[in-house]
C-alpha cells in the first residue's frame, strides 16, 4: 500500500522491520530490492537481489534482470522462463480486461489488419506465437484452416483453451517451438511477445524454419529510440524488464535469416503508465524459392503435443 501511495521510504522501513522477523522470506527480499533500487540505493538493492537468488530455486521475480539494470550483471539475451511464466500466470485472470479496457491494447486489431483474410481459401495454417488468452486467435479463427497457439504460461493457456478457438495448444518456450513445429505454417503472428527476447537471431531463424515456402509472419517489437545516441543501439533491457529493439536491428536479423521484409511501420501498441507505447510492426516473408531450408515434414498432426 505504501509503495502504491509513493511512500517508498516508509515502505522500505516496514520491509526492513519485517525482514528482522522473517530473514529468509525470498519474496519479501526481492520486494525490498525493488524498493531500494527505486530509492537509488544501488548497493543495497544489489545485495538484496543476490540474497534472493541465493534463497530461490527459480528466479520468478526477474532478479537477474534487475541486477543487469543496476550494472551488476550482464543483460541476458532473453528474460528467464520462470519470471515470464510467473508474470503471466499471475496476470491471466485479469489479462483480457486489463489490456483491452485499461491499456487500450491495439495488438490484435493491428495483426488482423495486416494479415487480412487471405485468398479464396483463407489464411491456411496459422501459428499464434505467444498466444496468451487468445486475443489474436479470436480475430483470425474464422479465416484459418488450422490455428495453433503456443505460450509459456499455463494460466494463459487455460483461458485460451476455454475459448475453443484453437486446433492445437502447446505449452513451452516460443523460440524453441519454432525449431520443432508440429507442422509448417502459412502465417505466424507474434504480438507483444518478442519484447521478452533480447537477441532476435534465433527467433528470426526459427520463423524461417517454421514457415512454408512463401509463408509470412507478422510481429511486433517495442520501439527503441536511437535518436541522438552516440552509437546505434540494437536492443536494450528496459526498466520494465522487457527489451526494446531498433528497427535497423530487426531488419538486419531478418536479412541474416533470409527473410524478406514486406512491410515495416511504427504504431502505438498500448498504454504504459498512461502514456502511449510505440512498437515497430513488421511483416516478413520466407522466400518462395526455397532459399531457407524448412524443418519438419509439414504434415498436419491433429493431436497437440505438450512440451515442457
Amino acid at each position: 500500500m505504501l509503495i502504491d501511495q509513493g511512500d517508498l521510504a516508509g515502505a522500505l522501513s516496514l520491509l526492513d522491520q519485517t525482514r528482522e522477523l522473517a530473514p529468509d522470506w525470498a519474496d519479501l527480499i526481492v520486494l525490498t530490492g525493488e524498493t531500494q533500487a527505486r530509492l537509488g540505493l544501488r548497493d543495497e538493492a544489489v545485495a538484496s537481489f543476490r540474497r534472493y537468488l541465493g534463497l530461490s530455486d527459480a528466479d520468478r521475480h526477474g532478479a537477474m534482470l534487475h541486477l543487469a539494470l543496476l550494472g551488476a550483471a550482464p543483460a541476458p539475451d532473453m528474460t528467464q522462463t520462470p519470471y515470464v511464466r510467473a508474470l503471466f500466470d499471475d496476470f491471466s485472470d485479469r489479462f483480457d480486461r486489463s489490456l483491452l479496457q485499461d491499456l487500450a491494447y491495439r495488438g490484435p486489431a493491428l495483426a488482423a489488419e495486416l494479415i487480412g483474410t487471405g485468398g479464396p481459401d483463407g489464411l491456411g495454417s496459422v501459428l499464434d506465437l505467444g498466444c496468451g488468452t487468445g486475443l489474436v486467435g479470436e480475430r483470425l479463427r474464422v479465416h484459418c484452416a488450422w490455428l495453433d497457439g503456443i505460450d509459456l504460461s499455463d494460466g494463459m493457456l487455460e483461458k485460451a483453451r476455454a475459448k475453443k478457438i484453437y486446433d492445437g495448444l502447446y505449452q513451452g518456450d516460443v523460440a524453441a517451438f519454432l525449431f520443432d513445429p508440429p507442422r509448417l505454417y502459412d502465417w505466424i503472428v507474434a504480438v507483444d511477445v518478442l519484447n521478452y527476447v533480447g537477441a532476435l537471431d534465433q527467433v528470426m531463424t526459427g520463423l524461417g524454419l517454421a514457415l512454408r515456402s512463401g509463408g509470412r509472419a507478422v510481429f511486433t517489437v517495442e520501439a527503441l529510440d536511437t535518436s541522438g545516441a552516440a552509437e546505434r543501439e540494437v536492443m536494450r533491457l528496459l526498466p520494465t524488464l522487457r527489451y526494446g529493439h531498433s528497427a535497423e536491428y530487426v531488419r538486419a536479423m531478418a536479412a541474416a535469416a533470409r527473410l524478406t521484409v514486406l512491410d515495416q511501420r511504427t504504431e502505438v501498441l498500448r498504454l504504459e503508465a498512461g502514456k502511449p507505447l510505440s512498437a515497430h510492426v513488421f511483416t516478413v516473408q520466407r522466400p518462395a524459392d526455397g532459399a531457407v531450408v524448412a524443418a519438419g515434414s509439414g504434415e498436419l498432426d491433429p493431436e497437440p503435443r505438450i512440451s515442457s
